[in-house]
């Protein structure tokens, strides 16, 4: 083989070891902007006040009830959220811890369920957020799991799954909020759902947030 030829293959396999290390910086560094600009709420209380610009803030209920609701409480818990308006069907995870840390983990594998926000028709303000992104490159579907939530609309349906009953909630708001200026209350006279999710990738400011009313409730036929 020539010294041409030799150097002819050498470049070619130079050339694709640049562009596999390439495209896998590239990954790496959309892949850490995702964990940087993730949506995260942080509990806000009379005693504490965060400095964040980049959370939707959330004040914990006082002490959530069951007043609308002859389920035990502990079966509540949602597993499961479907939008079939625009084709969301994602798990819900209810991690037990507020770190940011924890909430992260959990947002790898769908939305979260905030801790210390109401339960699925619990007359308290139930509070589920999660990822929306539109890049190719992003291949775990959940940092896509509520893309689309800005085009709900009012009177759109969003059915919540708990291990026992299936929970209606029918939209009453769909807004976009800066993250600094937003407040989400848990305490509520009705059952009552907040979902909430980045507006776009980057935008670290906005977020829309919908909030919908219990309407129906059935348990599963055993």
């Amino acid at each position: 083989m020539s010294n041409k030829e030799n150097r002819s293959i050498g470049d070619t396999l130079s050339n694709s070891a640049h562009v596999v290390l390439q495209t896998f910086g590239v990954f790496a560094v959309l892949t850490f902007l995702l964990i940087l600009i993730d949506f995260v709420p942080v509990p806000v209380t009379n005693e504490s006040t965060s400095t964040s610009t980049d959370v939707l803030y959330a004040t914990p209920a006082s002490g959530n009830t069951t007043e609308a609701v002859d389920v035990p409480y502990e079966l509540t818990t949602p597993v499961r959220i479907v939008i079939d308006d625009i084709d969301v069907d994602t798990t819900v995870l209810s991690p037990t811890s507020t770190d940011v840390e924890v909430l992260d983990r959990a947002l790898l594998s769908g939305a979260v369920l905030y801790p210390g926000s109401g339960l699925a028709g619990e007359s308290a303000n139930m509070l589920i957020f999660g990822h929306s992104s539109y890049l190719p490159v992003v291949r775990n579907e959940a940092y896509k799991a509520f893309n689309e939530l800005g085009e709900l609309h009012d009177g759109d349906v969003v059915t919540v799954y708990s291990d026992t009953h299936t929970y209606e909630y029918t939209v009453r708001d769909v807004y976009l909020a800066n993250a600094d200026d937003a407040v989400i209350y848990f305490e509520a006279d009705t059952p009552t759902l907040t979902l909430a999710t980045c507006n776009t990738f980057g935008a670290k400011q906005e977020r829309w947030v919908v909030t919908a009313s219990l309407t129906d409730k059935k348990q599963y036929v055993q």
